[in-house]
């Protein structure tokens, strides 16, 4: 015979591994929500407030030796000032980076002359459409590149997520910029520039997007403008 007790513990019994169960649950949910807010390591660190952080110190910046291989270039080709950056272009901090901040890099210091800009590919895992939109911006070539870049981030919605993005870029780069890409990117003509990109990236310790390097000062994520006006200025 069981003792008198014996419904009573078997009924906590159920209820702890009840407990238990949920406690997991929600561990493993909430580590899930962790894993896609990073998206891969999308994010490293994302500040959105206009002054500079009081902990930021450009002098405490690692320095890279980093190359801009022979990627297209933004800007006069001797600017005194390099920033080479590992992007993607279905993140949504890369997204960020071009509305908010880039416009203002632009107008103060690219078309005076003062910054260019090299864009390498750095598509991530979790993002699939982002390797294809990479090889299609190669595909146009250096004289079409940046134009071909603003479209794909001003245009994100049109094609990320979508089964028909190849066609709907090769549509946008003929009817944006009459350039014939269908051949270079069925073929994947571009793969392996894309991958190289990648590879050198991970040699210069990028593990997420964006990543600046600004005359070799590493800068990862979606810092504000004074952010990278700051390390531009300790350049010139």
């Amino acid at each position: 015979m069981f003792p008198k007790n014996s419904n009573s513990q078997a009924v906590w019994a159920s209820l702890s591994f009840l407990v238990l169960g949920l406690g997991i649950g929600l561990l493993v949910a909430s580590k899930g929500e962790i894993l896609e807010n990073f998206g891969g390591n999308d994010l490293v660190r994302d500040e959105t407030e206009s002054a500079i952080p009081p902990d930021f110190d450009v002098n405490s910046l690692e320095i890279v030796d980093v190359s801009t291989d022979d990627d297209a270039v933004l800007g006069d080709a001797d600017a005194p000032v390099t920033i080479v950056e590992f992007s993607d272009f279905q993140c949504p901090y890369c997204s960020r980076f071009y509305e908010q901040t880039l416009p203002q890099i632009l107008s103060k210091y690219i078309e005076k002359g003062k910054v260019k800009l090299v864009y390498r590919d750095f598509p991530l895992s979790g993002h699939p459409q982002a390797n294809l939109a990479a090889q299609a911006a190669e595909c146009t070539g250096d004289e079409n590149y940046y134009a071909f870049h603003d479209w794909l981030f001003e245009n994100v919605a049109t094609w990320s997520g979508k089964e028909t993005a190849m066609e709907i870029m090769i549509q946008a780069a003929e009817d944006e910029l009459g350039a014939d890409i269908r051949t270079c990117l069925e073929n994947g003509e571009m793969a392996d520039e894309v991958n190289a990109d990648m590879m050198a990236g991970r040699s210069y310790g990028v593990t997420g997007t964006p990543a600046f390097f600004i005359n070799g000062k590493k800068l990862v994520g979606a810092w504000p403008y004074e952010v990278f006006e700051a390390v531009i200025e300790s350049e010139l």
